[in-house]
C-alpha cells in the first residue's frame, strides 16, 4: 500500500469516529429516568426463563450455581459503550487473583430484542474472549421481553428506547449479586477496578449488602447523554487527539517511505 493510501485509510478511520450523530432524539427528562433505583433488599427471581446462545432453556439459578455473579444487561449490538463496559469488566476480574467459576461467574443478558446469538457472540467473544479463563466463567444469556423486563424491574433497572436512532438509553451498571440473586452492590462498568471487584464479590458472597448506588449517570447512549448531545469538551478532546493521531502517523509513515527510498537508490 503506498503512502498516500496508507494516509487515506487512517484518516478514514478517525473520521468514522466522529460519524456518529452528536444529537440526541431523547429529552432530559427521558433521560432523567434513566438509571437503577432498587428497593432495600432487592432480589433478582432467578428462576425467570432464559435461554443461551444456543437456544437452549436456562435460569440465573442454574448459571449462578452458589456463586457471586455480576451480571450485566447489554445491548448486543451497542457497540459504543456496552462493548467496551465488557472488555474493562474483563480486566477488572482477571486480576486480584480470582478465580473464575469459584469466585464468580460473568452474566450478560441482553435486552434488544432485535440482537441475534450471532450479535452476542461478536460481542462477548471480541471483549472478553470464549477461550480467556474469564470466558470460561462468562455466560450471555437472552430471553423473552417479558422475562428479562422481569429481572429489571426487581433491582430498579430503568431504560429508554430511541425509536430515530435505534438505541437504547441504559444505566452502564454492573450488578454484583450473591448467590440468593439479592443484590449486593452496584459498581459503574467504565470505572471498575480489580480491587472493586474482588471486594465486591468478597461481600456477596457473605452475604453482606453495601450502600447502593441509587443513580447511574454514565448512560449507554452517548456521550454528554444528560442533556441529550455530546458535551462540547468532549468533542474538542476527541477532535484534537484524532487529530494529533493523524499528524504523528502521517509522519512516522513519511519517515518510513523515504526510507525506503533512499534504500532503492
Amino acid at each position: 500500500m503506498t503512502f498516500g493510501l496508507r494516509l487515506c485509510a487512517v484518516a478514514f478511520l478517525i473520521a468514522n469516529v466522529f460519524s456518529l450523530p452528536a444529537a440526541a432524539a431523547l429529552t432530559a427528562e427521558q433521560l432523567a429516568s434513566v438509571g437503577v433505583t432498587p428497593s432495600p433488599g432487592a432480589t433478582l427471581p432467578l428462576d425467570a426463563p432464559l435461554k443461551d446462545l444456543d437456544g437452549r432453556p436456562t435460569t440465573l439459578r442454574r448459571v449462578i450455581a452458589d456463586t457471586p455473579a455480576v451480571i450485566v444487561f447489554a445491548d448486543y449490538r451497542c457497540t459504543q459503550l456496552c462493548s467496551p463496559i465488557l472488555a474493562v469488566t474483563g480486566q477488572a476480574l482477571a486480576k486480584r487473583g480470582l478465580d473464575p467459576g469459584r469466585d464468580y461467574r460473568l452474566i450478560v443478558v441482553g435486552f434488544n430484542p432485535a440482537a441475534p446469538a450471532t450479535d452476542a457472540r461478536q460481542m462477548v467473544g471480541g471483549q472478553i474472549g470464549f477461550d480467556t479463563p474469564v470466558g470460561h466463567a462468562t455466560f450471555p444469556l437472552m430471553g423473552s421481553d417479558r422475562s428479562v423486563q422481569q429481572l429489571m424491574t426487581s433491582v430498579g433497572y430503568h431504560f429508554v428506547y430511541d425509536a430515530e436512532n435505534a438505541r437504547y438509553a441504559h444505566p452502564a451498571a454492573l450488578l454484583i449479586v450473591a448467590p440468593s440473586g439479592r443484590l449486593s452492590r452496584i459498581l459503574t462498568g467504565l470505572s471498575i477496578t480489580g480491587e472493586d471487584a474482588r471486594s465486591a464479590l468478597i461481600e456477596a458472597k457473605s452475604g453482606e449488602v453495601a450502600a447502593f448506588v441509587n443513580q447511574v449517570r454514565l448512560l449507554c447512549y452517548g456521550l454528554g447523554a444528560s442533556v441529550g448531545r455530546y458535551g462540547g469538551q468532549v468533542r474538542v478532546l476527541l477532535a484534537a487527539t484524532g487529530a494529533a493521531t493523524l499528524l504523528v502517523i502521517a509522519a512516522a509513515l513519511l519517515l518510513l517511505s523515504r526510507a525506503r527510498a533512499r534504500g532503492r537508490v
